[in-house]
């Protein structure tokens, strides 16, 4: 059951990134500093995430993506709606506008399946200084509330320029 945890979540890691246009000429953020998540936190190689990380101990993800000077500039209900697209029976658990670093931003939970399978997400979608970023971090339904307090600190040590 583990190796199907984790095989899910990377499909939603996967999954949920698309919001980055192909040839749209775009590309990702520069000087972004942050605090990786700590263990059982381990860096992973995302060919579509900015960054991520995988849980060691139940297949939980945190990851980040980043889109600057593109000239398709869609607002934070569109990137967050492309995100949350791998989500089959999706459900809003909650949303709402926030302030988030001197910006408004979107703070949205979501619940879904992903081939069958019960999976939440949380998601942060902002945009600063002509770029626009989304945080996401995702599991299993019954895994995901282990390890949120590492997504929402997280944020907290994730600053863009």
């Amino acid at each position: 059951m583990k190796h199907l945890s984790w095989i899910i979540i990377a499909l939603v890691l996967c999954g949920c990134i698309s919001v980055n246009l192909p040839n749209a000429g775009g590309h990702k953020a520069n000087a972004i500093w942050l605090e990786a998540p700590r263990s059982p936190f381990e860096e992973i190689k995302s060919d579509t995430a900015d960054r991520a990380w995988l849980s060691s101990k139940n297949g939980n993800t945190i990851s980040f993506l980043s889109d600057c000077n593109n000239p398709v500039d869609p607002p934070l209900q569109q990137i967050e709606s492309d995100s949350l697209n791998v989500l089959a029976n999706l459900k809003i658990i909650s949303s709402k506008n926030i302030n988030y670093s001197g910006r408004e931003a979107l703070e949205t939970t979501a619940a879904g399946q992903v081939d069958g399978v019960n999976v939440k997400m949380k998601l942060l979608t902002n945009k600063k200084n002509n770029c626009s970023y989304s945080l996401i971090y995702g599991g299993v339904t019954e895994k995901f509330d282990s390890e949120l307090k590492f997504f929402d600190n997280f944020i907290k040590g994730f600053k863009a320029p």
